[in-house]
Parts: structure tokens; C-alpha cells; sequence
């Protein structure tokens, strides 16, 4: 009896996991533009906000899944934590919505909807229909989950030492509210702890007191699927994964000395106890965000406390006024100050690049990746601009310049490129445990070193047309080359002589290749200001 209760509600517990997985990645393949298109145009307004943040839950049915988007969006500067709290207050509500449709008792006819499901992804040709037919799918492989999880443990409920123990968690509040929030939290799914509630009180195995303290506490443990996610992202990110615990840790102290008052009303809306629990569950959460909407601001104030620090930020271009192109002799020095901006990003990459190459560093990394965001919309900012000031009246020298400006903006975005690349080289590194030989090491620092060389003075040949600067970035380049050359001519003999591993020195190899690239682009700059080969 034992052995058969346990495998019969593990294997249940695992198809209900499974269904909702299934039914859940399925629908949010469906909706993801959707949910994309609608984030993106959410604004300050709270109560818009919250009802995407319910429909969108409600359709791909999951909250964790909405958290871990919303996140997404923090982190790429798509949303701020004043837009993102009322749609994460909204998702609380919207993935009710699993509860309330186990509530119908669809058990029975888990079988019919596999089986359609089945028929329709074997014999469609979209794969828009193939996912609608996984959806329907894990809806039916949830409720088979639930019927052999609530079969399983209906004989419990004529054991009364089990009965008794079940009960004690009405008798003590407390302990129902940590264990819906540890059960929740280990399986990361409040729907899946609802539903495992109801099929324990469907036989009998719990009474209404006690369910409401685990759907309680469920609605806390969910929030750990956020807290997870936003970990390593930015301190918008961990705000609001704080702020998703703080919302639904405040609304259980709020909603707990009303609970005796709604054990008395719950029942005269249904005498289905599985009908109770999912109401339970749609009107604690209704509730909460009702009550504490309206705090959004405080929220954020006290999340801004909690949460200390800023994140770093991407740049914006500075320096492209369209009033400028009035005066083409103005906007062109603009555009050239913007792009003096592009080259001091650079620089600063480089070095980030040189430090992650010789000690990791996860932040660095990011900042990289922002950086490199950054000089891609200044390249699209400044070809716009340029673009629009040749349809001015331009003397011929400022119309001869500008092909060499357009030339120099795209150079400076390979230069971004090439050091994120070196980034990413670096992270290769740290994941695999890889490390340089100390001459390697050694090699690759005075390659660095002359790279930020050309840097300073393309900065300064371009900021004050100096020609001199110029001509030094080519002497410098030159050394470099041949620097490159005989380092990498040092790693084959370092391979043969086996003082350098295989996979190190293919790293090695590509950093040496990325960065003479680099110095080429930053040359063709230089080039240009000196009037040099086809610009």
C-alpha cells in the first residue's frame, strides 16, 4: 500500500509537472510577440499595466514565466521597476487561472483532450498548430496528472492518524503558510501546489482552514522563481524580484486576520471544496492588488532602499541636435565630438576586454555587452545624421568629408565589436578553466598596451584634426603588426615545446588575430584624416 501510495503520487506530481511545462511553454511560444508588442507599450499607467500583466499570465499560464520576461525587459532597458511592478501585481492575479480550471473537474476527460491533442500536432504542417495541439496536450496530461495523484491518495482518507495530521495545519496557521511556501519554492510552480491542494482536500485529506494557509504560503514560495532569475542582472531586475516577495508577503499579513471572516463567506459562493481553494486563491490575490496598487511609488522608494546602487546604464548620443544642420560647418564638428565619444567608449572596452582576459569578471562582462549596445545605436544615430545633412547646401569640402565620417562611424562600431568578441574569448576562458602561459600572458599585455596607444592618439588626431597624431597611430600600428607576427609565430613553438595547451592557444591565437583587426579599423580612421588611400 505504501510503496503503491508513493508511486502513485509521484507519478501523478510528475505529469502534472510535465502537463504544465508542456502546456505552458507551449503557449507562450504562441504569444510571446504578443506579450513582447504589449510590454513594450505599457506606460506609467498602473491599472493598465496590471491587466496585461493578468491577461498575459492567464494565457501562457504562468506568473513565473511572465516574472522571468519582465526581468528580461529590465535588463535590456525596456521597462523600469515603476512599469513592471503592476504587471507582476497582474500576473499574481492571471495565473489563478490554473486553479480555477482544475476546479471544473476536467479529470475525466484528461484522455480525450491527449488524444485530440495527439491527432492534431502528428498531421499539422504549422507549427503555429503543432503548438496549439502541445498545448492541449499538457492541459490534458495536468488533469491525468491530478486524477492519479488525487486516486492515489484517497485511501489516506480513511486513515485517521493521517487525517489528523493533515487538519493540524488549520490548528496552526503558521506552519500551513511554510509549508505551501517550501513545497512552492522547491518545485518553483504556485499552480502545481494549488493543484497538488486540491487533489489532497478532493479526498478528504485537508478542510478549508488549512488549504487557505498552503495557498497562502504557495503565493509567497512562487516569488522564488524571480528571486532566481534576476540574480547577476541588474538592481532594477533584483528590485522587483524583492518587490514580487514584498507584494505577497505584506498581503498575507494584511488578508490573515480576515481569514475566519472569509472561512464563514467562502462557502456560500460553492459547496465544491476544490471550487473554494481556486476562489480562494483568485480573491487573496485580487484582493492584494486592489489594496496595494495604489503604493506602486512607496514601493519603489522602499525597493530603492532594500536594493541600493544604480545600474550602468547605455549611452546615448549626445551631440546629434537636428537645429544643427542649419549650420553644416556645426553639425559636422558634432558629429566628430560624437564620434570622439565612440572612441572613448572604446578605449574604456578595451581595458574592461584586457581585464576580464586576465581575471574574469562577470560585471565587466556585462558592462562590455552594454557598451558594445551603446556604439551600435551612436553608428545608427550618426549615419541618420549624416545622411540628413547631406540634403543640406554643403561646400565641397564638407561634402568630400562626409564619406570619410560615414567610413570612420562604421570603423569605430568594428572596433565595439571586436572588443566585445575579445570579452566574449574571455568568458571562453573562465568557463573552461583555461589559462595562459606567464610568456603568453606577457605577450598579450604589450599587444594591449599598444593598442590603447593607437586609441589615445586616434582620439586626439580626430578631436583636433591632428595630423601628427595621426601619423603616430601608423608608426605604432606598424610595431604592432610585427609584434603579432613573431607572438604568434612564440605560440607554435610554445605548442611544439608543450608549455601552451591546445585550447588555451587557440584562444590565445584568436585574441592576437581580433586585435590587429582592431587596429586596422582604428588606423582606417587616422587614414582618412590624413587623406590616405580611398577616403
Amino acid at each position: 500500500m505504501n510503496l503503491q501510495l508513493i508511486v502513485g503520487l509521484a507519478g501523478g506530481l510528475g505529469l502534472f509537472l510535465f502537463g504544465m511545462k508542456l502546456m505552458s511553454e507551449a503557449m507562450r511560444s504562441l504569444s510571446l510577440g504578443i506579450l513582447k508588442q504589449l510590454l513594450e507599450k505599457i506606460t506609467a499607467n498602473r491599472i493598465k499595466a496590471t491587466l496585461v500583466g493578468t491577461a498575459l499570465t492567464a494565457i501562457i499560464q504562468s506568473s513565473s514565466a511572465t516574472s522571468v520576461i519582465l526581468i528580461g525587459f529590465i535588463n535590456a532597458g525596456l521597462l523600469s521597476l515603476h512599469q513592471a511592478l503592476p504587471v507582476i501585481f497582474g500576473a499574481n492575479i492571471g495565473t489563478t487561472i490554473t486553479a480555477q480550471l482544475i476546479a471544473f473537474k476536467l479529470t475525466k476527460s484528461a484522455l480525450v483532450f491527449i488524444f485530440i491533442g495527439a491527432i492534431v500536432n502528428l498531421f499539422a504542417k504549422k507549427e503555429k498548430n503543432k503548438n496549439r495541439a502541445l498545448a492541449i496536450i499538457g492541459f490534458g496530461i495536468l488533469f491525468l496528472g491530478l486524477s492519479v495523484m488525487s486516486d492515489a491518495v484517497k485511501p489516506l482518507a480513511s486513515n485517521e492518524t493521517v487525517v489528523e495530521l493533515f487538519i493540524k495545519l488549520g490548528r496552526y496557521p503558521l506552519l500551513g503558510v511554510l509549508t505551501g511556501l517550501i513545497v512552492t519554492s522547491i518545485i518553483q510552480s504556485s499552480s502545481t501546489t494549488v493543484g497538488m491542494v486540491i487533489a489532497f482536500a478532493t479526498a478528504g485529506l485537508l478542510d478549508l482552514p488549512s488549504s487557505i494557509y498552503l495557498v497562502m504560503g504557495d503565493n509567497i514560495g512562487t516569488c522564488i522563481t524571480a528571486i532566481l532569475a534576476s540574480l547577476g542582472g541588474r538592481i532594477a531586475s533584483k528590485r522587483l524580484a524583492v518587490g514580487h516577495a514584498l507584494f505577497n508577503v505584506i498581503g498575507t499579513m494584511i488578508f490573515f486576520p480576515l481569514i475566519p471572516l472569509y472561512i464563514r463567506l467562502v462557502p456560500l459562493l460553492s459547496s465544491d471544496i476544490a471550487r473554494q481553494i481556486a476562489n480562494t486563491h483568485t480573491i487573496f490575490n485580487i484582493f492584494n492588488t486592489v489594496i496595494l496598487l495604489p503604493f506602486v511609488p512607496l514601493f519603489v522608494r522602499i525597493l530603492t532602499r532594500l536594493a541600493p546602487g544604480e545600474d550602468y546604464e547605455k549611452r546615448d548620443t549626445r551631440y546629434l541636435d537636428i537645429n544643427l544642420l542649419a549650420t553644416p560647418d556645426t553639425a559636422v564638428r558634432a558629429v566628430i565630438k560624437q564620434l570622439c565619444v565612440m572612441v572613448e567608449i572604446c578605449k574604456e572596452m578595451l581595458e574592461k576586454a584586457q581585464s576580464c582576459i586576465g581575471q574574469y569578471n562577470h560585471k565587466l562582462k556585462n558592462e562590455l555587452t552594454i557598451d558594445e549596445d551603446s556604439i551600435d545605436e551612436m553608428q545608427k544615430d550618426v549615419t541618420a545624421y549624416l545622411v540628413e545633412l547631406t540634403k543640406c547646401q554643403l561646400s565641397d569640402k564638407r561634402r568630400r568629408i562626409i564619406p570619410a565620417l560615414l567610413h570612420s562611424v562604421n570603423d569605430l562600431e568594428r572596433v565595439g565589436d571586436y572588443c566585445d568578441d575579445i570579452g566574449q574569448l574571455a568568458q571562453r576562458l573562465y568557463e573552461n578553466n583555461l589559462t595562459f602561459s606567464d610568456s603568453a600572458a606577457g605577450e598579450l599585455n604589450k599587444i594591449f598596451e599598444k593598442t590603447q596607444q593607437i586609441i589615445k592618439f586616434t582620439h586626439k588626431a580626430m578631436r583636433n584634426d591632428d595630423h601628427d597624431a595621426a601619423r603616430i597611430t601608423l608608426s605604432i600600428e606598424r610595431e604592432a603588426d610585427e609584434l603579432i607576427v613573431q607572438y604568434k609565430l612564440n605560440h607554435l613553438r610554445r605548442l611544439v615545446e608543450g608549455t601552451c595547451m591546445g585550447d588555451s592557444g587557440l584562444v590565445f591565437s584568436d585574441i592576437l588575430t581580433y586585435m590587429g583587426r582592431l587596429n586596422d579599423h582604428l588606423c582606417n580612421i587616422t587614414k582618412g584624416i590624413l587623406h590616405i588611400g580611398k577616403r
